[in-house]
């Protein structure tokens, strides 16, 4: 449950300075195809692959890490959502043959779509993410990939889900007609001119 004392009061994002934050200017990236070498050339990088071998070798899946990693990129202003979005099926094979090389067949998705819930594997994929940072090495590009993913997954809103609610039958007050010589006495609409 959110802490009500330190959560943001409404409005409170329009009174921030325009452009402050990444995702508030334009992406750095902004075709699919620079958004794939963007993450292929970062997950080539031997420091960056040790890491996620561990990441995945603690439980996590394809399609999550690749959602994380596309927010991570969104919320730094690297490249748009939906570039993400479209680029996350390349940089999810690339990662799994990567993977093979060390052994290790990474599951598309660890959780069947009919029990999956979105709160609950995000908080799966915050714990791995920081088991695996407890096993990488300080200054490793590696585990600063990892820390920017936990720093993602920690800000993100708890999926709720929601329940279904039976619409309640409402009284409805009965209308009452007036005769049209009392409403036309009245003269106080928007446009009448009132007593002069």
């Amino acid at each position: 449950m959110t802490n009500l004392i330190q959560a943001p009061v409404p409005g409170q994002s329009l009174t921030d300075s325009p452009r402050n934050s990444p995702w508030e200017r334009p992406s750095e990236l902004s075709e699919v195809k620079d958004v794939v070498s963007y993450y292929i050339e970062r997950l080539a990088d031997d420091d960056i692959m040790d890491d996620m071998s561990v990441l995945f070798d603690l439980g996590a899946d394809l399609e999550t890490v690749t959602e994380t990693l596309q927010m991570t990129g969104a919320m730094k202003g690297v490249h748009t959502a939906e570039a993400g979005m479209l680029a996350g099926p390349i940089v999810a094979s690339f990662l799994k043959t990567a993977l093979a090389t060390y052994g290790i067949d990474a599951p598309e998705r660890n959780v069947p779509d009919e029990k999956r819930m979105e709160d609950k594997e995000h908080g799966r994929i915050s714990k791995l993410i920081n088991a695996a940072l407890e096993k990488s090495e300080q200054g490793d590009p590696g585990g600063e990939l990892l820390s920017e993913m936990a720093a993602v997954e920690g800000d993100a809103p708890e999926m709720m889900p929601m329940e279904e609610e039976m619409p309640m039958a409402q009284e409805e007050e009965p209308i009452v007609e007036e005769p049209i010589e009392a409403i036309e006495e009245q003269g106080n609409g928007i446009m009448s001119r009132g007593n002069v």
